[in-house]
């Protein structure tokens, strides 16, 4: 990659600053950021990884903001970490040794889907349907976080918005 102008440093600060607060309202600002930075010429994976990055910084924002309200179960918190950081790191791994050539068509394709999905969501959760955790639906459940976990090691935009209807699924009758 050659060096970036002035021009496309202060374009891709603002398209930062656009997917932080498109992320924060909404969820899915890697919607934005993901294209930004594979359009000035980073490869998908090391896009993803930069977009990763900046994400992270929001997520661990938040997660510090529940934990001081105290609205964090650390029993259940306790039980996901770990599926979803195995999730994350096969992702990781995965999308590491994708060729440029079929990451980039692939990441570009996921990104319309997921723009889809997080137009046409609804407000999963609004109503409490909460019946008896199952062992089956237990163990449902768990192996849904290690997939949204891999999700997200992979590629990430919208990973909050999956997690939350993964939540109210987990909550409902089914």
């Amino acid at each position: 990659m050659e060096e970036l102008s002035f021009q496309v440093i202060i374009l891709l600060i603002a398209f930062g600053f656009l997917a932080a607060f498109i992320d924060s309202v909404v969820g899915g600002g890697g919607l934005i950021s993901l294209p930004a930075l594979m359009f000035v010429g980073l490869s998908p994976a090391s896009a993803i990884a930069t977009n990763k990055l900046a994400a992270t910084m929001g997520t661990f924002t938040s997660a510090m903001y529940f934990i001081r309200s105290g609205k964090v179960d650390f029993k259940i918190v306790g039980k996901l970490i770990p599926l979803t950081i195995v999730g994350a790191v096969a992702g990781a791994l995965v999308v590491k040794f994708i060729p440029s050539d079929i990451l980039r068509p692939l990441v570009l394709v996921m990104l319309v889907f997921i723009a889809i999905y997080i137009i046409a969501k609804k407000n999963w959760g609004s109503v409490s349907t909460y019946k008896k955790m199952t062992q089956r639906k237990t163990l449902i459940f768990f192996f849904v976080i290690l997939m949204i976990g891999f999700y997200d090691g992979f590629f990430g935009p919208g990973t909050g918005s999956f997690l939350i209807v993964c939540q109210a699924w987990q909550l409902s009758r089914w």
